[in-house]
């Protein structure tokens, strides 16, 4: 056997090998060696050479006159555009090699596409061989389950940089294929792990990649992970907090990384802050922390911001940009009424599967039902279906509403039957002139699918929805569905989305984009926090104070050095995030510093930024840091990197330096109570950056102040410069 495998490898054979070793260690194949169908094999022929991917015949509109239905979702059509279409010349069932099909494809005629396959390919054979067998459209058992081998526990504990998988299917019939040579793999990073047509991963370093393939409508991933060893290699993180950092660190000591040190209690101060309510410390709250001397006074201080208001406002921010709460979408009084809604559901730390079935139930005049508004934003059943699907599932559907998912094992079935669940709900327009709207269920309304041509029965993800009355709400069905435990998409991906919140970055990430192709950089820590979000009973509260007062939240933002031979520490939360700060954070911060509250057209006297019901408000300040409209339901809507123009309308913004210079801000006020100059100028650092000045910075400080002629215009001036430093405008 030791030869056999050695004569294979050097003949460069060892993919063949390995699949028949694979073969006949799990199972033997009862399919024919000589049988070529239509659907099993010409179909994953023309997707493996790329024939029918989007950019080549399998666009809706084809390409010169050829069109194929995306990675073959369609196969009736498909044999019908080969056999059939232009009189049949695209196959030759005497000259076989002599077939349009595959005189294009091989680039034996001039082919736009260029070569997509050669004679000894076996996507070229499989084709050739069933137009010589005269085109048949034998239909046999179907597919069931596609695999792919090493398994994932096989794969654990990598000690080469290169490794050959095998695609298997499975059939109705219990037969079972290698199919290596007509699958189609993908790697969710070809820059540190990409995948030969023929299933090779090649580690260009230590890391982890997930690799998918695709066999017709099947589609299924396998994780890999190669480390390529350190000797010198130590873990000197801290010691873990709670049940993130034990998964965390464990992580990150596999892949050969190591964390940032705990952030100091004026970093934490600040950030912590920011994150939980959205708001800077006073300068009283931040001199009574950093004087603390109390073991626990970080969790204590945890505690008392998610019991503060501004805790609900903050949060129900967040819901409103991702559920497009704004005067367009809902109407003025409408969005203000739902935006009270949301605040009381955060502030009672209401379970979200209640919040979700709320949402996705609603019923009745949406002024005071203000959870129907949910349908006034998703007007259509496609629309709420995609609505619930990327805000409760973190899963994007919206490639499968014209055919099958490109990549995911998503199908235009999985699209529709999830869109019946909403098919009858129906709209009464505003009512005595009022901006309100009744929203209602209209018995026998149904969702048709494009492909059959028949009405869609309500199913979640391949699940049905049961026997159904015709007065039952079928959208109770799919709450039922959605938020019952266990369920594989709610809990994660409510949980990425909270941690997202909190550390700049989703386990998966985007946030709202579960896929296979896309897969988690942590799964135990994603399904650790899943469980426990569970146990808790859906309530925010209880995730959020595990996370903020975990190590790894707690950590510094500079990087660490690492190991020559670590993964990238990009997507392991080795430090924290640096990002800007949103919108209504900078103006609510400005306002906190100086002690001057913005005022809102329409709002009354002291209400915060993060407090406005609407999306696209017109104000200057709000619109130059890009407060979004609230036209998309992802986080995607706001920008994370300062820019130019917000640079520049901080230095010359007006607004800001009338604050600064108000006769009745802070500095002002400072001054004519005759506080002592180290006083005043530490209480300006208090409240702008939430930290003491260093001895450095004072020595500047009192230069400045020494050679001015305005005593309170320079502390104006000291104000304005804080103001506008990276450390005041980012989250760090």
């Amino acid at each position: 056997m030791r030869k056999l495998v050695s004569e294979a490898v050097s003949s460069g054979a060892r993919r063949h090998f390995v699949a028949a070793l694979l073969v006949l260690t799990y199972a033997p194949s009862s399919r024919a060696a000589d049988a070529v169908e239509f659907r099993t094999d010409v179909i994953a022929a023309l997707s493996r050479a790329g024939c029918n991917q989007g950019a080549c015949h399998g666009s809706p509109q084809g390409k010169n006159g050829f069109r194929l239905s995306l990675r073959g979702y369609d196969p009736d059509a498909d044999y019908a555009t080969i056999v059939r279409e232009q009189g049949g010349r695209r196959v030759n069932t005497q000259t076989p090699a002599d077939s349009l099909l595959l005189l294009k494809g091989s680039g034996r005629i001039p082919h736009q596409g260029g070569v997509l396959f050669r004679p000894k390919d076996a996507a070229y054979q499989a084709v050739a061989r069933w137009v010589a067998e005269g085109c048949p459209d034998i239909r046999s058992a179907a597919l069931t389950r596609l695999e792919i081998l090493p398994a994932p526990g096989a794969a654990a504990g990598p000690v080469t940089p290169e490794r050959q998988l095998v695609a298997r299917a499975h059939f109705a019939s219990g037969a079972t294929r290698d199919v290596t040579d007509l699958a189609v793999f993908t790697s969710s990073d070809p820059g540190l792990a990409p995948v030969t047509p023929g299933g090779v991963v090649r580690f260009a370093r230590t890391g982890e990649v997930s690799i998918l393939a695709r066999y017709l409508d099947q589609v299924v991933g396998i994780r890999l992970t190669y480390v390529q060893r350190d000797p010198a290699y130590t873990f000197t993180g801290p010691a873990p907090a709670n049940v993130i950092d034990e998964h965390v660190f464990a992580k990150q000591k596999a892949l050969q990384l190591n964390p940032a040190p705990v952030a100091s209690d004026e970093v934490f101060l600040r950030r912590v802050y920011l994150d939980a309510i959205g708001a800077l410390p006073t300068p009283d709250e931040a001199r009574a922390f950093l004087d603390s001397t109390v073991p626990d006074k970080r969790a204590k201080l945890i505690d008392r911001l998610l019991d503060r208001d501004e805790y609900a406002a903050f949060w129900a921010l967040k819901w409103a940009d991702v559920l497009r709460g704004s005067p367009t979408t809902i109407s003025d009084r409408g969005v203000h009424s739902f935006h009270r809604y949301l605040v009381r559901t955060i502030a009672n730390d209401r379970p979200v599967t209640e919040f979700a079935r709320e949402l996705l139930t609603g019923l009745g005049n949406t002024l005071h039902k203000p959870a129907a508004n949910f349908y006034r934003v998703a007007r259509t059943p496609e629309e709420a279906a995609e609505a619930a699907a990327q805000l409760f599932m973190g899963v994007r559907v919206q490639c499968a509403k014209c055919h099958n998912h490109p990549f995911e094992s998503i199908s235009q079935t999985d699209y529709f039957g999830l869109a019946a669940f909403f098919a009858r709900v129906q709209y009464k327009g505003a009512q005595f002139g009022l901006d309100d709207e009744i929203v209602y269920l209209a018995p026998g309304r149904e969702v048709q699918h494009p492909r059959t041509r028949k009405s869609q029965p309500p199913v979640a993800f391949g699940t049905p929805a049961g026997p159904l009355g015709p007065d039952d709400d079928r959208r109770e069905r799919f709450a039922d569905w959605l938020t019952a435990p266990g369920n594989r998409f709610f809990a994660p991906s409510i949980v990425n989305r909270t941690w997202y919140h909190l550390l700049g970055r989703g386990i998966v990430d985007p946030v709202d984009d579960f896929r296979d192709t896309n897969p988690p950089s942590n799964p135990a820590l994603l399904r650790a926090l899943a469980d426990d979000f569970e146990k808790n009973g859906y309530r925010l509260k209880p995730l959020i104070r595990t996370i903020l007062n975990s190590q790894t939240y707690q950590l510094a933002s500079a990087e660490p050095a690492q190991s020559r031979y670590a993964a990238d520490p990009d997507r392991y939360f080795t430090r924290a995030g640096i990002r800007m700060l949103t919108a209504e954070q900078i103006l609510d911060a400005v306002s906190s510093a100086t002690g001057v509250p913005e005022t809102f057209k329409g709002y009354p006297p002291g209400t915060r930024a993060i407090e406005l019901a609407e999306g696209g408000i017109n104000h200057p300040f709000l619109q130059a840091f890009s407060k979004p409209v609230r036209d998309a339901s992802c986080e995607c809507a706001r920008e994370d990197d300062p820019s130019l123009p917000q640079t520049l309308h901080l230095l010359n913004n007006a607004g800001l330096i009338s604050k600064v210079k108000s006769p009745v801000g802070r500095v002002a006020g400072w001054v004519k109570e005759g506080k002592g100059t180290a006083w005043v100028v530490e209480q300006i650092y208090l409240a702008t950056l939430s930290r003491r000045p260093t001895a450095r910075e004072t020595e500047l400080v009192e230069k400045h102040i020494a050679s001015a002629s305005d005593y309170t215009a320079a502390l104006a001036d000291l104000q304005y410069a804080l103001l506008n430093l990276n450390e005041f405008l980012l989250r760090h």
